[in-house]
């Protein structure tokens, strides 16, 4: 029952990936907008969205902007700006929802960096440049934190490191962490991520970046008899 359940919480995180993006206008000061951004998001208004983007971008937000909503229904939004140029600009979002999983309530967090092109005021593209999401059960007591640069280098030998912050016992944990290739499709199981039992403490593994510049997701799943944890790194790749 909980392999099944493990195999649930894994197939959706690999199946939805959480995207947000913004607009930034010469004639609106930036935390205004920023702000507004919030408000659209937080009070679900679509309508006023589509006018922020270029067709064909608001074609791939709305897709994957619906089909998040659809799950996380009570999603709350903060929008910060980092940087701002006539062309392009960084965003900085954290989102926390709930969701029901197989029976059971799991708490979303999560942060990403947003880059952001823009064409005449509107969203020409937008693309997650850095995201770290953990979705864990809702009761669990236990802190997880992740440990690891969010920038490598071509081919640098990394570690990857998911600390349980003063472990509640000396139970055991069973774990796991893939890589996942871009646009990776595959089955779900748990042979994938390794799954086996350790001491508790965490999780920890040296990970190879790739020998092209772009991005490295790594996806890992933490079993402590008080919560499950999954969780999702995004890591960007330069020369």
């Amino acid at each position: 029952m909980r392999n099944s359940l493990i195999a649930k919480l894994i197939g959706f995180i690999l199946l939805y990936p959480i995207s947000i993006n913004s607009v930034l206008s010469k004639n609106i000061d930036n935390h205004l907008l920023s702000n507004k951004l919030e408000e659209i998001l937080n009070q679900n208004k679509n309508d006023s969205l589509k006018e922020l983007f270029l067709d064909n971008s608001f074609k791939q937000f709305n897709k994957q902007y619906l089909d998040f909503r659809e799950k996380y229904t009570d999603a709350k939004w903060s929008i910060k700006q980092i940087s701002h140029g006539s062309v392009q600009s960084f965003l900085d979002v954290k989102i926390t929802s709930t969701r029901e999983i197989g029976g059971e309530i799991y708490n979303l967090n999560s942060k990403q960096t947003i880059k952001v092109e823009m064409f005449k005021n509107k969203i020409k593209s937008f693309k997650v440049i850095n995201e770290e999401s953990i979705l864990n059960s809702i009761y669990s007591p236990l802190v997880v934190k992740i440990i690891s640069p969010d920038k490598v280098s071509t081919g640098e030998r990394y570690e990857m490191n998911l600390i349980i912050e003063e472990p509640l016992d000396n139970s055991l944990v069973a774990s796991g962490m893939i890589v996942l290739k871009n646009n990776e499709n595959i089955p779900i199981s748990n042979n994938h991520f390794g799954i086996k039992l350790n001491q508790s403490g965490g999780l920890f593994k040296y990970i190879q970046a790739p020998l092209k510049p772009g991005f490295q997701t790594i996806s890992a799943i933490i079993i402590h008899p008080k919560g499950i944890y999954s969780i999702t790194k995004k890591i960007k790749v330069d020369l």
